[in-house]
């Protein structure tokens, strides 16, 4: 198995979710999982956790492949940056950065200087990707496996060397896709490995029925490939923490970028705040829109009755869902959002984008188009004054969740591999 992000070392949902997966699958059947760093202390039962960054180059290359591995990336790390989630730097600006930084660096072993954890994006994330890969295929001489296993675009350049090498079956696990971040319009180095991984692969995996759907629409992929593979969820135990002002909380939690929709939910919020005062809403994350979403709620004089919060991490991010009365995901194009999930465990209605694959499964929530600002105002405002909508809604919601579990995940995967020919 192949990853990128792993905890503590997380951006995204893409890290929990692989934890998660890994986890449960290694009770089922032997892993080995490689990664760019693994966290000092980390340790899962069944599973072999590989960091790159952490192993001592010299006990596994000789010094001729070594050298030549240096030799290699010197002259390719200065290819343009890019990152799965939108930085808000022009990619003009990028390129000339990148450029100036990875002329620069000076490749040395161990490779702690290059896959440290720190930053699995930033500048210079398509070194890091090259480089994974190239390691990877060096490394896999001395692990015995049956099924390669890639989660999302980082990890695919590696696993089509190891198949390449191996020729050992290719399942891609799909948890965004190019399309999802940035949208059609782009259809550059990302998309294209994306797209030969896809065509090359033997199984693909995507997180639901929704990104199945886009995989074929959109990257030409039959139907016969491709078994959607819902996430689970971890239990967690639920609590409240009384808010200091009086008014009813709406929450948005995800990353201030457009796919997410944080625009269509500062429509509602201005909406909602002309009319009434006992609301008010919480925009919480970081990323591209964010400084713009501050603008635009300055500009509609929402003053106290939209909040940024800024980056959250995992304790503030139960802390708000400990004091959030409703639970909006407006995302134009959502994967899967197992946030939304986290949300209903807190015993939160959740109104979801009807793009979003959390939707398959948390059957209870109340789904609308992601522009359908009419729609959403009016659920909210039912949410809130209606007691006994609510409690049926969230009695729905925590009916669905009984049915999820990372264990279940882990074993849908395992009998989709059956799907496999020759396996």
């Amino acid at each position: 198995m192949l990853g990128w992000e792993f905890p503590p070392n997380i951006t995204g949902g893409l890290g929990v979710a692989c934890y998660h997966i890994v986890k449960s699958l290694g009770s089922l059947a032997p892993v080995t999982m490689i990664l760019p760093t693994v966290a000092s202390g980390v340790r899962l039962r069944g599973v072999r956790l590989i960091g790159i960054g952490n192993l001592e180059l010299e006990t596994i290359f000789t010094k001729k492949e070594r050298e030549q591995i240096r030799s290699k990336f010197r002259k390719r790390f200065s290819k343009l940056a890019l990152s799965p989630y939108p930085v808000g730097i022009s990619g003009g600006k990028i390129l000339q950065k990148s450029s100036r930084v990875l002329r620069k660096r000076k490749i040395s072993f161990p490779l702690k200087n290059i896959l440290d954890g720190t930053e699995l994006y930033g500048d210079d994330v398509v070194g890091k990707v090259e480089f994974f890969a190239e390691i990877c295929g060096k490394m896999i001489r001395k692990i015995d496996f049956d099924i390669i296993h890639a989660h999302d675009w980082m990890t695919f350049p590696a696993a089509l060397e190891i198949k390449k090498l191996t020729g050992k079956p290719l399942v891609l696990h799909i948890h965004s896709l190019n399309t999802d971040r940035v949208g059609l319009a782009d259809q550059g180095w990302v998309f294209r490995i994306e797209k030969e991984a896809l065509h090359k692969a033997d199984l693909i995996l995507p997180v639901s029925h929704y990104t199945g759907d886009m995989i074929r629409e959109h990257y030409g992929i039959r139907k016969n490939k491709i078994h959607p593979v819902h996430n689970g969820v971890r239990k967690m135990k639920a609590f409240s923490i009384p808010k200091k002002f009086p008014e009813k909380l709406v929450l948005f939690l995800g990353r201030i970028t457009y796919q997410k929709g944080p625009g269509y939910f500062l429509d509602v919020a201005a909406r909602i705040a002309a009319r009434h005062d006992n609301i008010r809403f919480v925009v919480a994350g970081g990323g591209d829109k964010f400084a713009r979403m501050i603008e635009e709620g300055a500009y509609r004089e929402l003053g106290k009755k939209l909040h940024f919060t800024g980056p959250v991490d995992r304790k503030k991010v139960r802390e708000l869902l400990a004091m959030a009365d409703v639970f909006v995901m407006p995302s134009v194009s959502e994967p899967f959002g197992l946030v939304a999930l986290e949300a209903a465990q807190f015993g939160i209605p959740v109104i979801l984008s009807k793009r979003a694959g959390a939707a398959e499964v948390l059957k209870g929530a109340l789904k609308v188009d992601y522009w359908d600002i009419d729609k959403m105002e009016s659920s909210i405002i039912r949410l809130i004054s209606d007691d006994k909508f609510r409690e049926n809604v969230v009695k729905q919601e925590l009916k669905d969740l009984e049915k999820l579990s990372w264990e279940k995940t882990a074993g849908n995967i395992l009998s989709a591999y059956s799907k496999i020919r020759g396996l």
